[in-house]
């Protein structure tokens, strides 16, 4: 099978879970690539899971701008969950429908981590399905050390496929997407965002951990704000009334007694 035939295929598989975002990048880029070669380091990369690989399948879900305008809140906290979940199931439905046809692939879970006890201890995934997304051409970083995608802004997650198979490929996007607003940077409560662009400043990571663990008490997290306040994006539209989010961000988990 050809690879756009290939691909004709999987975007019809991924259509029939309700994913449209997908592209991919051959797994040579994550070496040629000066920024994300500078970042992702080995043992992090789809050549150290897979040796054979060729490519990186990468998915994007869009976050509803309706419901992350209310974060954080349970309202943002349940979205986040099902967005990951379907981000999983798709993945395994992609790399059970590659295999069929024959190839070797294997799907990277969405968030490679073990909650937040474990970005305490190690803040880090052990794959980057943002730095993924940008080297098939989906986005660009912005401030917030988040990908731009041109559609959605920062609101869309991502999971990845690594596989023999070879597809085609999109381009890396040559101009930026961030418009420079530091906006992110002003509404961050942690104030995890730094002086400097990404990637020549990053998130202070543990920084943003505590200010999720805090939330986690009360059932918000993750904090989000970074990513609704971003103007990047089509999906404007009119927020929430302040009636709305006040009354929303009031529900809470109880605390433990």
């Amino acid at each position: 099978m050809e690879p756009e035939e290939l691909m004709d295929v999987i975007r019809q598989t991924a259509r029939g879970m309700g994913i449209v975002d997908i592209s991919a990048a051959p797994v040579e880029r994550w070496d040629s690539d000066p920024l994300v070669s500078s970042r992702i380091g080995p043992g992090h990369r789809p050549a150290d899971i897979m040796p054979d690989a060729r490519s990186v399948l990468v998915i994007g879900v869009p976050v509803q701008k309706t419901i992350v305008d209310t974060a954080p809140s349970i309202y943002y906290n349940h979205l986040y969950g099902v967005v990951n979940s379907l981000l999983d199931q798709a993945s395994e439905r992609l790399t059970l429908e590659l295999n069929a046809l024959g190839h070797r692939a294997v799907y990277v879970p969405r968030d490679g981590y073990h909650g937040i006890a474990g970005l305490r201890e190690l803040p880090e995934a052990f794959f980057s399905h943002r730095h993924a997304a940008y080297l098939a051409g989906m986005g660009t970083f912005g401030w917030n050390n988040v990908l731009l995608t041109p559609a959605y802004g920062p609101r869309v997650r991502f999971s990845s496929v690594i596989t023999d198979a070879v597809l085609p490929y999109g381009e890396v996007m040559s101009e930026g997407l961030c418009l420079r607003c530091r906006r992110c940077v002003r509404e961050c409560p942690a104030s995890a965002l730094g002086e400097a662009d990404y990637p020549q400043a990053i998130t202070i990571k543990q920084a943003c951990v505590e200010r999720s663990a805090e939330l986690a008490q009360v059932g918000k997290s993750p904090c989000g704000r970074c990513i609704a306040v971003c103007p990047v994006g089509k999906d404007r539209g009119p927020p929430p009334t302040p009636e709305a989010v006040e009354a929303i961000r009031t529900y809470r988990k109880p605390p433990k007694v």
